[in-house]
């Protein structure tokens, strides 16, 4: 299986959130939030979108303090990355003044404990004062947290929650296999699989088991008898 970037759903409705961000007018918060279950493409839209849209990408650590996290934003940024946190943070807010971008910070979840409390109010000054759009990525429940504190969550326009996947979106996936797809094939997929992973893997199986006994297309009887899902506990 031969990879490439499929435009799923769930990535064209965050590329048309962050774009919105973009295109606020000054002094409007400018705050998103995408969250959603696991294996549902949020990793690979995310890193497309920062591609795309130029944005700063920044994956967050349990053990981030306050200037390691400003270290990581600048080291994105392509800023220097010495000085007090004091002096980092503001690094960033006259780079982001001067050069707007777009700032992801992705697996927000980790940093919601009360323990890391600081990092998320620095991460809203660097908002409130850059005017910088800002995209949050995390699980189902982070949606959660932010709510709880009403002054933080007002500052958001926009909560995208992603979605199972659906059946055009596994249909572009099936096509990027060396081997054609039958459509009850697709509907079966659809139906038992939402999480992306699991349905990559089975491809990848299913294109081993055609190479191995010369088919050059599946459908949902060649599924069945190739006994791939039981073999793999997919």
């Amino acid at each position: 299986m031969e990879y490439e970037f499929i435009s799923t759903d769930n990535y064209i409705r965050c590329l048309g959130v962050i774009k919105e961000l973009q295109n606020l007018p000054s002094h409007s918060h400018k705050m998103a939030l995408f969250y959603g279950k696991f294996g549902l493409g949020k990793s690979i839209s995310i890193g497309r979108l920062a591609t795309e849209e130029n944005a700063a990408l920044v994956r967050t650590l349990g053990t981030w303090t306050p200037k390691s996290m400003l270290c990581d934003i600048c080291f994105e940024l392509g800023l220097d990355e010495t000085g007090s946190a004091a002096t980092l943070q503001h690094r960033i807010i006259d780079e982001l003044i001067e050069s707007p971008r777009p700032i992801i910070i992705d697996e927000v979840d980790t940093i919601q404990s009360s323990k890391h409390k600081e990092l998320l109010l620095i991460i809203r000054d660097i908002h409130d004062l850059a005017q910088t759009p800002i995209l949050f990525t995390g699980m189902e429940q982070c949606i959660k947290h932010f709510k709880k504190d009403a002054h933080y969550f007002s500052r958001f326009v926009k909560t995208v929650k992603i979605l199972p996947n659906s059946k055009s979106d596994i249909a572009k996936y099936c096509k990027s296999t060396s081997i054609g797809i039958s459509e009850d094939l697709i509907d079966y997929f659809h139906m038992k699989y939402a999480n992306l992973r699991q349905i990559k893997t089975l491809l990848i199986r299913l294109e081993e088991y055609c190479e191995n006994n010369d088919y050059d297309s599946a459908n949902m009887e060649l599924l069945k008898a190739s006994q791939i899902e039981k073999q793999h506990d997919i």
